[in-house]
């Protein structure tokens, strides 16, 4: 990945290499790396629609400016840690994996730190301060950068001072798919001095098969709205969520202490597109959500293995997505109890909408779905009897769950005194 720009320089490095048995990795790079690589901007607004390859860039050039600079320090974040450890942070040590970069003893994994040729990598979140406080960084980038908030964005630029050569400049990049637009983003941080905007769409990402581009492109059938923040990478000024009844209270163990009165699950196939299960703890006439999986390229036996660490109670009510009865079934064999959802999508919604529902911080797909989670739209703008089909596995899941489990009576455990 290491780039040299003489032609003479290159060709004796590759003869030196050779002679020393080193093997030379070639990476292409995206376009949207080149123009982040070539930004002199202290702040970098990358602002794209889905899959733009915003995030895989701003990560190869942190990759890059390892190799090719010493003694800075990096700071990978986002703004809860669960949503770090699976996103960035993974993306990060995937990708060094993957250019033969990684060494396993450079790598704390308890303190998510990396190091490598005299430069230093913190992964780490916003609500974990005390890394924050006791570094100063050369390079900063906070992925999803719409979860934050304005003070987190403000904090994390004073610490955006780590020692540099005068000829060098400290940088912070943002990435993020534009939803608000009454954000700090764009009403605040685009208002600043030395801000460079780089925005992107999918035709930015040649990795990308058909079936998903045509997936973005269908979506000015279903949803202006959609196609705008999806397809195009722009602002809108309200999507208009679905459900409105869904609180976030943080952290619900509490309320689950002991035993609910049921547990149930709900579970939505995929395999391009994100294999989506979720746990629904029922107390009082109330449910209670954990996403436990969202996970794309799973076949069902690899789902299945998961299942055994996720469900340590095979007789749970699974309710699973019944355009696939032989999935359930090679599930049920494995000695899960299996169910087809009802999948009645209009009258599940409206029974979802009726409900005391409950998530929580640690959802992070989950809460996302349900940000964006809309109905469809005429011509005119009048809103449809029927969602938009995008972006909707956990919602989906959550449903079977809710709506397929309505007419099991549930009947609490006895409490001896």
């Amino acid at each position: 990945m290491k780039v040299i720009k003489s032609k003479t320089k290159r060709r004796r490095s590759e003869r030196i290499n050779r002679e020393k048995g080193i093997t030379i990795r070639k990476v292409k790079v995206t376009n949207v790396f080149k123009r982040n690589y070539r930004s002199k901007a202290a702040v970098v607004l990358n602002e794209g629609g889905a899959r733009s390859s915003k995030s895989y860039s701003v990560c190869q050039l942190f990759i890059y400016k390892l190799q090719n600079e010493e003694n800075k320090n990096f700071l990978i974040t986002r703004k809860t840690l669960h949503s770090l450890l699976f996103t960035s942070y993974k993306l990060f040590i995937d990708l060094l994996k993957e250019y033969n970069l990684y060494d396993k003893f450079d790598h704390n994994k308890t303190y998510r730190e990396f190091r490598y040729n005299g430069n230093y990598v913190l992964a780490t979140s916003v609500d974990i301060p005390t890394k924050l406080q006791s570094t100063n960084f050369n390079y900063i980038w906070m992925e999803e950068a719409e979860e934050f908030t304005y003070d987190d964005y403000v904090t994390l630029k004073t610490r955006l001072s780590g020692a540099k050569k005068t000829d060098e400049r400290n940088q912070i990049f943002l990435t993020y798919n534009p939803k608000r637009e009454f954000s700090y983003i764009n009403k605040k941080v685009k208002l600043e001095n030395n801000v460079e905007i780089i925005k992107s769409t999918y035709k930015d990402n040649a990795t990308l098969d058909k079936e998903y581009t045509d997936s973005l492109e269908n979506l000015k059938e279903q949803s202006a709205d959609y196609y705008s923040v999806f397809t195009l990478g722009e602002y809108v000024r309200n999507i208009g969520t679905i459900f409105d009844n869904f609180l976030n209270i943080g952290s619900f163990e509490y309320v689950l202490k002991g035993n609910p009165d049921d547990t149930v699950y709900g579970l939505d196939f995929g395999y391009n597109n994100p294999t989506a299960l979720v746990m629904v703890g029922i107390r009082d006439m109330k449910y209670y959500l954990t996403e436990l999986l969202y996970q794309t390229r799973l076949t069902n036996a690899d789902l299945i293995e998961r299942m055994k660490i996720l469900i340590p109670d095979r007789k749970k009510r699974i309710y699973c997505d019944s355009a696939d009865p032989d999935r359930i079934q090679e599930i049920k064999m494995a000695g899960f109890n299996a169910l087809p959802a009802d999948k009645n999508v209009s009258a599940g919604i409206d029974f979802v909408k009726r409900c005391k529902i409950f998530t929580k911080n640690e959802n992070v797909n989950l809460n996302k779905e349900l940000e964006e989670y809309s109905y469809k739209k005429d011509r005119n703008g009048n809103l449809l009897d029927e969602p938009v089909k995008f972006n909707d596995h956990l919602m989906s899941a959550v449903r079977y769950a809710i709506f397929s489990n309505q007419g099991k009576k549930v009947i609490p455990k006895a409490i001896w005194i």
